[in-house]
């Protein structure tokens, strides 16, 4: 009993310590991976000698022999793959709408090469081993091939821990065919399955009729497998199982952290509007020390989130001074480990940005934003990060009535709650407003704007949210269910359109003619020129605008309950202004 104990112990550390070996010589520069392979090959070598010597030797140390070689020739093949040395036919990312049998298809295509070396091994330790008394390190590799499938397909077909931030960057495109989904039906089958397999290991090593040596092998074999399995479980339950592997990330390379600041709130209160003005003090100050984009305080990089496959929030953020970035059709609040993550993982490779803004949509759910930020990939990356909660004055009563969960979790996570809107605000409508801002988050500095003008002093002085909410897991989720029944509608405006006939359009919009519209927002030409049109809170308005695209595109979005579309399609028709 004492050396299954030892044998059981020895699984477990062999089996914690070589996976945190791999991810850390995966993560080094890659000029060291021709040294890694280098090494891992060497080992390779011996473990298939190891399997070759210990096929006939019953003896404990035999049964240790065979389980470690397979081991150690499993490694070269999870090293192989993770250095990028033995992958696929192709190496890019899948597009988001990709499914089917073609998504699996493409993931196929991407490792079919380390599939091969798989088979490869699994054949060469069959023939070492085949004729030999002692098959444990054969089914030791039998059992580690037979779960990385099984993890690889639930990964494929979606769980809801990915553990992406031990994936090296070098082969960040493997995320596309990572799905983030609350469960899959393969995964009982697969972890019932196993855990027979692993019963009946343990049943035939407490077996009367089984050798001690038989006993030890069985104790090993049940160990790996019952380790494969919490693996499994690991991708579906909160489990805490990163800080397992947590030190193997020291390998990274260090780059300088940037801050991060978040403009949230409801849709039309003015969240693009507050950015531009950030945009334009950050603009202003290297400007006046005579600096460019990417000196005086550091590059900017703006994130921006339509509720729509036709993005404008990019084009109206453009041209402003910073690198703008757009996650179209809600990706920020529907995919959030899986996009947002891999976005500001990309933006620090690509840009070494000082500062990232966010803007994510008026739905997404800012606890879980934060969640993500404050993961542990991510959070290396990232120094502060302020929230500018932003609120509709003249709406505010009337939202909160109807979404008090989403407005209280918005206020309780920002740094500086901003009051927007103040020229339709009366002094009895604002004392009522900052009262109750203030009950939900007494910490946060609550400033009153007209068209979103938070002024540099405030976002100096302005609170880090990590030094306010540590644990923001308790509000994830708390939006309003009349968020949920959002859908969103948008087009391409091919003509030039009359103001006249646009602001017909909107009053009707306004009314509820085409159905509960919340917003509708979009950018069109007129006569020689463009405007940009806005139904937010109630109110409709059409202002200049000016394209930074040669080949910018007229378009207009509307989200809302029950949209009509097609009436929405044959009004912006009908005031469009024909060519003579």
């Amino acid at each position: 009993m004492t050396l299954v104990l030892i044998a059981i112990a020895f699984a477990v550390f062999v089996w914690w310590f070589s996976t945190g070996a791999v991810i850390y010589l995966d993560n080094l520069p890659r000029h060291t991976f021709k040294w890694t392979m280098l090494g891992a090959s060497s080992l390779a070598g011996l473990a298939f000698v190891g399997l070759a010597y210990s096929a006939n030797d019953q003896s404990y140390a035999g049964i240790f022999i065979a389980f470690t070689s397979a081991l150690v020739a499993w490694a070269w093949i999870e090293v192989s793959f993770y250095t990028g040395f033995v992958t696929g036919l192709k190496r890019p990312a899948c597009r988001p709408d990709c499914s089917g049998w073609t998504h699996l298809g493409h993931a196929i295509e991407t490792s079919l090469y380390h599939e091969l070396a798989i088979i490869i091994f699994g054949a060469a330790a069959y023939m070492l081993t085949r004729d030999g008394a002692n098959l444990f390190g054969l089914w030791t590799f039998v059992v580690l091939w037979w779960m990385h499938q099984s993890a690889k397909v639930n990964v494929l077909l979606g769980v809801p821990n990915l553990s992406e931030e031990f994936l090296p960057e070098h082969l960040s495109f493997i995320r596309s065919f990572m799905r983030k989904k609350p469960m899959n039906l393969l995964f009982p089958v697969s972890v019932t399955a196993s855990t027979l397999v692993a019963a009946g290991l343990i049943q035939a090593g407490f077996d009367p009729a089984t050798s001690d040596t038989d006993s030890l092998g069985y104790a090993l074999l049940a160990t790996i497998m019952i380790l494969a399995i919490l693996e499994h479980w690991f991708l579906v339950l909160p489990l805490p199982s990163a800080f397992l592997w947590d030190w193997s990330l020291s390998s990274r390379k260090a780059r300088p952290k940037f801050n991060v600041e978040m403009a949230v709130g409801y849709l039309g209160a003015g969240k693009t509007t507050l950015l531009n003005h950030l945009l334009a003090q950050a603009e202003g100050t290297g400007r006046a020390e005579g600096m460019g984009r990417a000196e005086g305080a550091g590059r900017t990089v703006v994130l921006v989130n339509d509720f729509s496959s036709l993005g404008l929030d990019g084009s109206l953020l453009n041209g402003r001074g910073a690198d703008v970035i757009e996650l179209a059709n809600g990706c920020i609040c529907c995919s959030l480990s899986q996009d947002l993550a891999r976005q500001l993982q990309q933006i620090a490779s690509r840009f070494s940005p000082a500062r990232v803004l966010i803007e994510p949509s008026g739905i997404a759910d800012v606890a879980d934003l934060l969640a993500v930020l404050q993961r542990a990939d991510i959070g290396r990356m990232i120094g502060a990060i302020r929230i500018f909660a932003i609120f509709d004055g003249a709406r505010f009563l009337t939202d909160y009535a109807r979404m008090p969960d989403m407005f209280e979790a918005q206020a309780r996570l920002g740094s500086v709650l901003v009051v927007n809107k103040m020229d339709l605000v009366s002094a009895g409508q604002l004392r009522t407003i900052q009262a109750s801002l203030h009950s939900f988050n007494p910490r946060a500095e609550i400033v009153t704007t007209c068209f979103g003008a938070v002024s540099a002093r405030t976002l100096q002085a302005c609170t880090p949210i990590t030094a306010q909410i540590t644990d923001v897991t308790s509000l994830a989720g708390r939006a309003n269910p009349l968020v949920a029944g959002l859908t969103s509608w948008s087009a391409g405006l091919a003509s030039t359109y009359d103001p006249d006939g646009l602001h017909a359009v909107l009053d009707e919009v306004v009314g509820g003619v085409y159905g509960e519209v919340e917003r509708i927002k979009g950018i069109a030409r007129s006569g020689n020129g463009w405007i940009r049109f806005d139904v937010a809170g109630g109110r409709s308005t059409i202002t200049a605008f000016a394209p930074l695209a040669l080949d910018e595109e007229p378009r207009v979005l509307a989200i809302g309950r029950d949209v009509d579309a097609n009436g929405l399609r044959s009004a912006f028709d009908a005031c469009a202004v024909r060519p003579a």
